[in-house]
């Protein structure tokens, strides 16, 4: 019965945010465009810098969420540790399963749809690779 409850506030949860999705698929990108019509967006190679600077969010969050987690999953292994925290991270960002099965449902071919999500499942496959290897050798030297 317990996880039929915690199933409810799975469902409920990704309801909030499947209507704020919602939200703003139907009516925010029609203001931004309306907004934007006839201003130019300029990147500069000085976006890239910010970019890497701030993409430190994501690192800093993989750091605290394997900390939270890991005297769950450690007793597993190193890898099996590594394999867990890349799950939930790709599924946390909908990258798992919802956005390569919207991908085809909207009409990308499979192996499209496939290549595209691979590069982003890379990224937190690296990512969890990097934080449990890391983290388990300050670890083990401290």
């Amino acid at each position: 019965m317990k996880y039929v409850q915690y199933f409810v506030i799975a469902a409920i949860a990704s309801s909030f945010g499947f209507i704020v999705h919602v939200f703003s698929a139907e009516w925010l990108q029609v203001w931004v465009a309306q907004y934007m019509e006839g201003q130019s967006v300029i990147p500069s190679w000085d976006v890239r810098y910010i970019a890497m600077l701030t993409s430190l969010e994501y690192g800093i969050s993989a750091i605290v969420l394997y900390w939270l987690i890991r005297d769950k999953i450690i007793k597993y292994g190193q890898f099996k540790a590594f394999m867990i925290l890349s799950l939930l991270l790709t599924a946390l960002h909908g990258a798992l399963i919802r956005q390569p099965l919207m991908d085809f449902v909207v009409g990308n071919p499979i192996e499209v749809a496939l290549v595209q999500n691979a590069f982003k499942w890379l990224v937190w496959v690296l990512m969890s690779l990097v934080t449990v290897y890391g983290f388990e050798r300050v670890v083990k030297k401290c």
